[in-house]
């Protein structure tokens, strides 16, 4: 064989010297890397399948085509099983239905777990990947601090002052009206400014003071016999005989002063010894450096059945891990996705061995509906035509 100029399409013509027969020599191989390519450049970006057709001048179905078994390709897992980290970030975002927890550090994914709800079984499986770090940063959210506590008890936990600040003021308002409510409000603010061992003293101070001063105003008490039955509480018992008065602004001063003996609030000035560089006190990093990204990924997808979904969520995260790997060389491994077809293809035939069953049951799995006549059913003019 001989060149022999190009196709149309720019391709290399070979020509046989002997017999004159013209043909060309393509590798099934490069196509798979180029289309896998637009693949994964195409679920990490904005861009609609609509619009990337155009752009390559196929149709949307030809697109749709060419990625079919590409969503087969396994996303691998590159966790350090064995690495200590200084301080970890973990929470949970919501899909619809289901819930992704995530592990990570101030700038790239650690691990990650898929399931239906932020409990705390789930955060353990989620912490069965990884050794106990020396500080973990939390919302504190229920579930992971008994994960925490249960599965990493030596950790030292540091709980996310933006959410402190939020949950204070949910108790006292944005702008309280009462002289304890503003207080409180700007011992959650000062929290936010606290960025010293010094700066953590005076805030402690400030939280004494502040008990001080209104403790007998918080003890205050209010009897069912004072008020109408309608001007009780929703969350008094009907049992019950009084509530605190004040009991809004009781929980949000018992909240901070259980955090301050915890010895959460603070971590991040008065680190555990082996803690090297600089300790974050929020998790920011992760709300809005990994959960933001990744919801606006779904939503610029959206559409997208949920399995597919989860697909391109764990190539966003696996790709934004410490070392990652080439997608390409990946998927090439796994033969373009064609290994875990076959196996599903096997896993079909096992679960319906035969179509036409004994006693009469239907087929687990069809492409269409039986023509033959049976006594249960009959076929309706032109149905079998039409769908045959």
């Amino acid at each position: 064989m001989r060149k022999n100029g190009t196709t149309t399409k720019g391709t290399t013509r070979w020509r046989c010297t002997t017999c004159g027969a013209s043909t060309t020599n393509t590798r099934t191989d490069d196509h798979h890397a180029r289309r896998f390519q637009l693949f994964i450049n195409w679920i990490q970006s904005p861009q609609s399948l609509t619009t990337l057709a155009q752009q390559h001048r196929v149709t949307r179905r030809t697109l749709t085509r060419w990625f079919h078994n590409y969503w087969y390709v396994e996303v691998p897992r590159n966790t350090d099983h064995h690495r200590i980290y200084d301080q970890l970030f973990i929470d949970g975002t919501y899909f619809n239905t289901k819930c992704l927890l995530i592990a990570c550090t101030f700038d790239h994914v650690v691990a990650w777990r898929w399931c239906t709800k932020e409990d705390s079984y789930n955060y353990t499986r989620l912490f069965d990947q990884l050794q106990p770090p020396l500080i973990v940063t939390t919302d504190g959210q229920k579930g992971a601090l008994k994960a925490i506590t249960t599965a990493w008890p030596t950790t030292k936990i540091q709980r996310c002052l933006v959410h402190i600040k939020r949950n204070i003021q949910q108790h006292v308002t944005l702008n309280p009206k009462l002289k304890p409510g503003k207080a409180l409000r700007k011992l959650s603010l000062n929290l936010l400014k606290v960025h010293t061992a010094n700066d953590a003293a005076t805030w402690m101070t400030q939280l004494h003071e502040f008990h001080t001063v209104y403790r007998d105003w918080l003890n205050e008490k209010t009897y069912t016999t004072d008020v109408s039955q309608s001007e009780i509480p929703g969350f008094v018992r009907p049992t019950a005989t009084w509530w605190y008065t004040h009991y809004r602004h009781r929980r949000a001063y018992r909240q901070l002063e259980k955090l301050a003996r915890q010895g959460h609030l603070f971590t991040f000035v008065n680190p555990p010894d082996g803690v090297e560089g600089t300790i974050k006190s929020t998790t920011n990093c992760l709300e809005g450096g990994i959960n933001a990204q990744i919801k606006a990924l779904a939503r610029n997808h959206r559409g997208m059945i949920d399995e597919h979904q989860r697909i391109a969520v764990d190539w966003w995260l696996y790709l934004h891990t410490q070392l990652p790997d080439d997608p390409v060389k990946i998927a090439r491994q796994q033969h373009w996705g064609q290994d875990a077809l076959a196996k599903a293809d096997v896993l079909i035939q096992q679960e319906q061995p035969d179509a036409h069953r004994d006693d009469g049951r239907p087929a687990l799995y069809d492409t269409g509906i039986d023509a033959t006549p049976t006594n249960s059913i009959g076929i309706r003019s032109g149905w079998a035509g039409r769908h045959n």
